[in-house]
């Protein structure tokens, strides 16, 4: 299987060192925006969140400012270098490791998790390809999955940007897809300016979640 999706992070991380600009966020304030979605759309208290993408861990930091007591956090990324970087950084009850999760579906059960998360991750994936990680994430996690990417469902004027190496899904597919695996979903496209969507898919209602257990 060809890694192509990783090669934009290859190259950004030749320009920029394992920095933040290496993980080709937009900016600090599009990932702030995108991770206060994920933090409050789907409940993490007491969970085991896997991150799928994890890059250099800003999740895992932004939720421990926002004082959300997960049980585990643990990291997926598939460039050794931000993984290392990572891995530096002291991020309490988290672990990273080196995967790429499209071509290593069983890495996404490392750690048993509750909640498996896509922030981003998936924009350089092909589409078809995308859904298949999505759904071996769904099989490999115990409570559920949330995931954001690029909406084609934008004005005109959002559509019209350049998005470089990521791409845009059909997002009305994506929703009925999600329905069609289960009646719990969450979805969200009222941030950025409708650039960007968050499907949640639960196994159990909403208000179940973040009990631990």
């Amino acid at each position: 299987m060809s890694d192509e999706y990783l090669e934009p992070y290859r190259r950004a991380v030749g320009q920029f060192g394992a920095t933040f600009d290496a993980t080709l966020w937009n900016s600090r304030a599009y990932q702030r925006a995108r991770f206060e979605v994920l933090r409050t759309t789907v409940d993490l208290e007491g969970l085991t969140l896997l991150d799928a993408g994890c890059g250099l861990g800003d999740l895992c930091e932004h939720l421990q400012a926002c004082n959300v007591r997960y049980r585990r956090y643990v990291g997926l990324d598939g460039v050794p270098e931000i993984v290392a970087c990572a891995r530096q950084r002291g991020l309490a009850r988290a672990e990273f490791h080196v995967r790429d999760f499209v071509a290593d579906p069983a890495s996404l059960s490392l750690g048993s998790p509750d909640v498996i998360c896509f922030s981003g991750s998936l924009n350089t994936v092909p589409e078809k390809q995308a859904r298949q990680v999505v759904e071996q994430a769904w099989a490999a996690a115990a409570r559920g999955v949330i995931f954001n990417f690029l909406s084609d469902r934008a004005e005109p004027a959002v559509l019209a940007r350049d998005t470089g190496p990521a791409r845009r899904f059909n997002t009305l597919d994506w929703i009925e897809w999600a329905l069609r695996t289960t009646p719990q979903v969450l979805f969200r496209q009222d941030y950025l300016g409708g650039h960007d969507a968050t499907i949640a898919m639960l196994r159990e209602h909403p208000s179940a979640l973040g009990r631990g257990g």
